[in-house]
């Protein structure tokens, strides 16, 4: 009696596939895209700039230019800090860089700098 040798349990059906394992390289730093090439990050700005915006239009009473004025200027901060980059920075990360900068302990060291 010979039994046939098998790298598949005998438990698994015959009709599925056998896959093999593709080794991934698990050392990329890539930012996932989830919506018109941008980030979670990104989008998260945008919709905020966009639902602060909608909120300003909405609560302010009024003119409509007054209400359009006010709405604006948070969407486009939104907008802003969710899209544009300058090199592989975003623009949020030079304005964080900014305020560390601006935030640094100042010091004035005389004389031997003790």
């Amino acid at each position: 009696m010979s039994r046939r040798l098998s790298p598949r349990p005998s438990w698994r059906p015959q009709r599925w596939l056998d896959v093999e394992p593709v080794k991934v390289p698990q050392n990329l730093e890539l930012d996932d895209v989830i919506a018109w090439g941008l980030g979670a990050t990104d989008l998260m700005f945008v919709a905020g700039g966009a639902a602060a915006g909608w909120w300003l239009y909405e609560l302010l009473p009024g003119d409509l230019f007054v209400r359009i004025g006010a709405a604006v200027p948070p969407a486009v901060v939104g907008l802003g800090l969710g899209v544009v980059r300058f090199g592989d920075f975003a623009l949020r990360e030079w304005v964080a860089l900014a305020v560390q900068y601006a935030m640094r302990p100042r010091r004035l060291l005389l004389g031997g700098g003790r």
